[in-house]
């Protein structure tokens, strides 16, 4: 029988996979916004679907939610305004790289946690090898971008914080998951209407296909890491989460046919021994 410890590191890891295969949905799209609006739409469907299965949480849970709704709006507004200035090489390692370092600052004052040495570099190896993948190209609107890329990073790690109470105080991690998923998939496609108006009804209609799939992915890996962060160290969770970033690199040069190169393959390699560090460490 497999260890808690053990247990919480294989559904990150498979998190890891299915969070990167809903980004791959998002990329592919022809419309970033409405492609993030039908994954969205589909889990708020989702969710619904599941309401009666779960009660209504705690007060104290409400809170964190509705903490938690606001933090992730303002992160993707923020994640928006980045793309707007800088692209993909200068914006995504900062804003998946940033939040394990973040986390594992904040995890001993509010959870009570002890992170040992290896286990510490364990985690910066894995941010490192994310921030590595940094674009080295320097244009007039760099810093712009890098400054709302890291607002961004320290979004999701506020967040991960956040999520990391609520799941903990919830009377279980699915009553959690579909009521943080009701209130949060609400947003963007909103925002989407309120842009595209009936195009989006139009976008939804002839990618439904990929919309189910993006949306069940996007769904069930976010609450496999909130189940994992009941079983082990938040600050680990959160660091063995973000492999989901060499895993999408590998989604890029086999399904988009993006060259890995040695900087990917280098970065990779980091990431790895940092898992492997963590899992020493247990």
């Amino acid at each position: 029988m497999l260890a808690d410890t053990d247990l919480a590191t294989l559904v990150v890891l498979l998190s890891a996979l299915m969070h990167a295969s809903w980004n791959a949905v998002i990329k592919a799209g022809s419309d970033r916004l409405s492609s993030m609006a039908l994954v969205d739409g589909v889990a708020f469907c989702f969710s619904v679907a599941l309401l009666p299965l779960v009660s209504p949480p705690p007060l104290v849970v409400w809170g964190l939610i509705g903490l938690s709704v606001v933090v992730n709006t303002l992160y993707r507004l923020l994640l928006i305004r980045a793309y707007h200035y800088g692209d993909f090489g200068q914006v995504y390692p900062v804003v998946r790289g940033l939040p394990p370092l973040l986390v594992a600052l904040c995890v001993g004052l509010l959870f009570g946690e002890h992170l040992s040495g290896a286990m510490l570099l364990g985690i910066v190896l894995i941010s490192v090898g994310i921030l590595s993948l940094l674009s080295t190209r320097l244009e007039s609107s760099s810093l712009k971008a890098l400054g709302c890329a890291a607002l961004a990073g320290a979004g999701v790690a506020l967040y991960t914080l956040i999520d990391a109470q609520g799941v903990r105080r919830a009377d279980n991690v699915l009553q959690f998951v579909v009521y943080l998923t009701l209130m949060q998939s609400m947003t963007i496609p909103l925002l989407a209407w309120m842009r595209r108006g009936p195009l989006v009804l139009r976008f939804a209609r002839d990618n439904w296909r990929i919309g189910l799939f993006g949306g069940f992915n996007y769904c069930v890996a976010y609450g496999l890491v909130l189940f994992a962060m009941t079983l082990d160290n938040v600050a680990k969770v959160a660091a063995l989460r973000e492999s989901s970033v060499i895993i999408a690199a590998i989604i890029a040069s086999l399904v988009f046919k993006e060259p890995f190169g040695i900087r990917r393959i280098l970065a990779a390699c980091v990431v790895t021994a940092g898992i492997l560090l963590i899992k020493m460490v247990d």
